[in-house]
Parts: structure tokens; C-alpha cells; sequence
């Protein structure tokens, strides 16, 4: 996660923990869980970032200037050196001069010395702080890169829309910000001063606050930018808040289909060192019971769910397994035993991906994180009028034939996987409901 992801998730954990302390017990908060007020990421990240853009654009204009004037440590180095060339001596080096005899020369008349030992002042810019600034640099230029990897995923790609990506949306402005950035940064590293103590590493595991990085009005700004850069130092801790955050939006989202819990249960926790993030909870509405529980600790959402009108009670039920992944890439969702759940499916703060053979993202154009959640039990839920017979052969999904049927009428696509059964609605008509949709193509749904 970018760092201003990781803000918005502390803030907003923090706002529910006030929030929360207001209410009636669980019932109370899942009654009034409307009411609690989230600004779409998405909208703020844009914001946030113009904003985490203008102090780099400052802190590179502070490097700059120290560049141009850096503090060094200066180094007496003695050598042997022409007498002529020698501009003075002092009493040291006139002693080791008359005692080392093989710079003297007999000149005719006297010995006198051919080559003279002179200590020489060398100017260090190898000192603590300045490998600090070097290594301050890498790591803006690791966070450039990041976001220049985030912003150009979000570009519009053609599906048939009249209109792509334009110089004004929010995509080209933070990709020209980012562009810009990195001018200023290539400059740095082609700079004396970087590439000289670039020649040895330049990792400091901690960054100790010397007397310069206090002191010294450029080196300090340099200094406090760099200890806001980390906002969740423990990942336990970051997970704990992502599954608050994504259980407060599916709360939300099950209520907007009147979903009512059916027993009492615990309330959420907000102590990361308590173990999940939210209590098992057990809901219904006029068509559905649905039962969600943590997996392992914040790791994701066990989703189980129960189509009250299917009769064959194997196909009544299905058993989801949603994991929650900070990094955009999925690259840090666990390892599961695929066959024990119906789906198993990875979100992240802008996509939803499908845990299969390959873990491949479903949207190709972003979404806000309520809408990935919006469409993630949309896919849960969905039933249709349709033909029993005409759905044995076609897939209502990807429209290809290869449907097979099993004892308990339940049906899979032989290409894209999906599977769905049929029932009867209260006036008889006949509905598709799917276990597992696995769409055809990317893209919004």
C-alpha cells in the first residue's frame, strides 16, 4: 500500500472505534452503520497524493540546495610532493622531510631535498548525513516509481466507450506531477555530490538524529520528511485495520439488501493484539441467510451463504472465501486449499481478483473500494427469470456450450467455470442463481 492509503485506513479505523463506542452493542452499530460517514478513497488518495506530491517537489528542491552547499568533514592526507610545487611547510612535515633521506639529492655545493612530505587538506562529502540524503533519494525514487506503476494501472483502456482517460482527470494530472518529480530527481543523481557517495552502499538501517540532521535547517526538513514515510511499521497491525475497514463495508452493503442479524453476537475489535478484527455474524432477508466469520487472523472474510428458495439442499449453499490483500499486485495473499471453497477471490483497495490456477484481477478500469465490495456480493447474489432447458446446454454467463448437470441440479461451465442452479420464485417462474459467476471478460461489471 501507498502511504496515503495506509493513513486513510488508521484515520477511518479510529473514526469507527469513536463511532462504535456510541452505539447499542452490535445490533446498534449494524442498525445506524449507514450513518457512519467514509469518503471514497479513491477521490481523497487523488487529493492526498497532490498533496504528498508538492512536499517531495520540496524536500528535491531542499536536497538541491544542500548539494550545492553540503556539509563535509575535512581530512588531512600527507603526501610526497616536488619541492617547488610545495606552497609551505610545517614543523611536522620539515621533520619527516629531514628524516626520510631518500628525498634528499647532493647538488654539487649541499644535500638539499628534492621532494618534500606536505600534508594535504581533502574534502569529505562522505559523512554520515550526506549518505542519510543519498538514501533519502533512492527511497523517493522507489516511491515515484510506485506511484508512476499505480496511476498508469488506472488508465482508460477501450471497451467502446465514446471517451478514454483526458489531460484533465485525475490520471494525467498526477501522471504529469509524477513525470515532473522524476526530472528533478534525475538531475540529483547526476549530480557530483550523488554519484561520489553513491560509490559505496548507502542502507542505514536506523537513522540516528545527529546534530546536523537537527540543527541544520535544510538537513532537518530532510530529516522529518523522512520519519513521516512510514505510517504501519507492524503488518499485523495493518491487517487487523484493513479487515475492520472491509467489514464495515460489507456491513453496509448487506444492510442496503435488508439483511437483519438473526442472533446476537460480539462487536468489533479494535485492539490488534486481540486477535480478529470482527465476530462471527449471522444474517438473513427474504431470500437469503448468509453466516461470516474472519479467516485465520485478519487474513480474510469466510462467506457462507444459503438461497432459501433452491430445494436440493447441496445446491442451496454455497461457501466463499474472500482474502484481503493491502498490496495492489495480491503478490501477499496466503496459500488455501482452493477445493474446500466454492470461490476463493483476493481484494484490494482498487480491484477484486478471481484465486485460481493464476490469481488474475477482474476489473480492468478502477473502481472505489464499496463499489469492489458492492460488486463482490453482487456476484453472490445474483438470480435471474431464465430457461431451466435452454441454461442445461449454454452457459448464461460466457454464452459457450459445455454445461454439465449434476444429481442435485447443480451446473458448470466447462469454460469459464461458473456454476448455478435453477429455483422457483414466489410466482412460480423459473431462476438461475449462481453459486460461482466467473465472468467472461474484464472490465466493470
Amino acid at each position: 500500500m501507498r502511504i496515503v492509503e495506509e493513513s486513510y485506513i488508521k484515520r477511518t479505523v479510529e473514526q469507527l472505534n469513536i463511532f462504535a463506542a456510541e452505539q447499542d452493542g452490535y445490533k446498534g452499530l449494524y442498525d445506524h452503520i449507514d450513518s457512519f460517514a467514509t469518503e471514497p478513497l479513491q477521490d481523497l488518495s487523488f487529493r492526498s497524493d497532490l498533496t504528498y506530491f508538492d512536499k517531495i517537489s520540496f524536500i528535491l528542491n531542499v536536497i538541491t540546495s544542500i548539494i550545492s552547499h553540503p556539509h563535509i568533514s575535512n581530512k588531512t592526507e600527507d603526501i610526497i610532493l616536488r619541492a617547488e610545487l610545495a606552497s609551505s611547510s610545517t614543523p611536522e612535515t620539515f621533520q619527516e622531510t629531514m628524516r626520510d633521506f631518500g628525498l634528499w639529492k647532493f647538488n654539487g655545493v649541499a644535500m638539499v631535498p628534492e621532494q618534500v612530505h606536505y600534508h594535504q587538506n581533502i574534502d569529505n562529502l562522505r559523512i554520515y548525513e550526506n549518505v542519510f540524503i543519498v538514501m533519502l533519494v533512492k527511497l523517493i525514487a522507489s516511491e515515484l516509481t510506485k506511484y508512476m506503476d499505480f496511476y498508469s494501472s488506472l488508465i482508460e483502456t477501450f471497451r467502446g466507450q465514446s471517451q478514454l482517460s483526458l489531460d484533465e482527470n485525475n490520471v494525467s494530472v498526477a501522471l504529469f506531477r509524477i513525470q515532473s518529480l522524476s526530472k528533478k530527481l534525475r538531475y540529483i543523481q547526476n549530480t557530483r555530490f550523488y554519484k561520489e557517495i553513491n560509490k559505496a552502499p548507502t542502507y542505514l538501517r536506523v537513522v540516528y538524529p545527529t546534530n546536523i540532521l537537527l540543527k541544520d535547517r535544510l538537513y532537518n526538513y530532510c530529516f522529518k520528511f523522512y520519519r513521516s514515510l512510514v505510517t504501519y511499521p507492524d503488518k499485523d497491525v495493518l491487517m487487523h485495520d484493513f479487515a475492520l475497514y472491509y467489514c464495515t463495508l460489507l456491513m453496509r452493503a448487506l444492510r442496503r439488501r435488508g439483511f437483519e442479524p438473526v442472533e446476537a453476537c460480539g462487536t468489533l475489535n479494535f485492539d490488534a493484539q486481540q486477535g480478529p478484527a470482527f465476530p462471527a455474524m449471522k444474517l438473513e432477508n427474504a431470500h437469503y441467510r448468509v453466516h461470516f466469520e474472519p479467516f485465520g487472523t485478519n487474513q480474510g472474510i469466510l462467506f457462507e451463504i444459503e438461497n432459501k428458495s433452491v430445494t436440493r439442499k447441496a445446491a442451496a449453499h454455497a461457501r466463499h472465501l474472500l482474502l484481503f490483500s493491502p498490496q495492489s499486485s495480491f503478490g501477499d495473499i496466503p496459500e488455501v486449499a482452493r477445493e474446500d471453497y466454492t470461490t476463493v477471490e483476493a481484494i484490494s483497495l482498487w480491484n477484486m481478483a478471481y484465486v485460481e490456477q493464476t490469481v488474475r484481477p477482474v476489473y480492468r478500469n478502477p473502481l472505489s473500494e464499496e463499489e469492489v465490495v458492492d460488486e463482490w456480493l453482487s456476484g453472490k447474489l445474483s438470480a435471474s427469470r431464465a430457461s431451466s432447458d435452454l441454461y442445461r446446454t449454454f452457459c448464461p454467463s460466457c454464452q459457450k456450450a459445455g454445461v454439465s448437470v449434476d444429481d442435485d441440479d447443480r451446473r458448470t461451465c466447462a469454460h469459464c467455470g461458473s456454476v448455478f442452479t435453477f429455483f422457483a420464485d414466489d410466482e412460480g417462474k423459473e431462476n438461475v442463481w449462481f453459486l460461482k459467476l466467473r465472468r467472461s471478460g474484464h472490465g466493470k461489471i
